[in-house]
């Protein structure tokens, strides 16, 4: 239940970004860009790419996928060790890579602080979430 509402939340949260607000920012006029420039930057971001090499995008990806790969360890079929699959690869299954999958938690909650950190529209660090 935890799990399923963690996805929801982070896919809301990755949507949003890439439907709304990126492209928002990406095809805006110069008049409409004006008032973001003090929080982006004079020059207006040219790519999708812009977003992901700052340290907001390269954190919220490496969050993305260290959840799904403890996401996917925890279900049924691979923490019970149910999946058919080659002698090398049985120890990647079973519930010792579930239970250590999800230390990786560690580094996302890491990650998360250094994340939420980097905002992009406030600049002063007691008005960071």
């Amino acid at each position: 239940v935890i799990a399923t509402g963690v996805v929801v939340g982070t896919g809301l949260h990755v949507i949003s970004h890439l439907t709304c607000d990126f492209p928002r920012l990406l095809h805006a006029t110069p008049q409409e860009y004006e008032p973001m420039k003090r929080f982006f930057g004079e020059k207006q971001p040219p790519n999708y790419w812009w977003f992901v090499k700052g340290t907001e995008g390269w954190t919220g990806v490496v969050m993305v996928v260290l959840m799904a790969i403890a996401f996917t360890l925890a279900t049924p079929w691979f923490r019970r060790n149910r999946l058919n699959v080659p002698k090398p690869f049985k120890k990647l299954t079973g519930f010792n890579a579930f239970w250590y999958s999800h230390h990786l938690f560690i580094i996302v909650y890491a990650l998360l602080i250094l994340h939420g950190y980097q905002l992009y529209l406030t600049h002063d660090w007691y008005k960071k979430t």
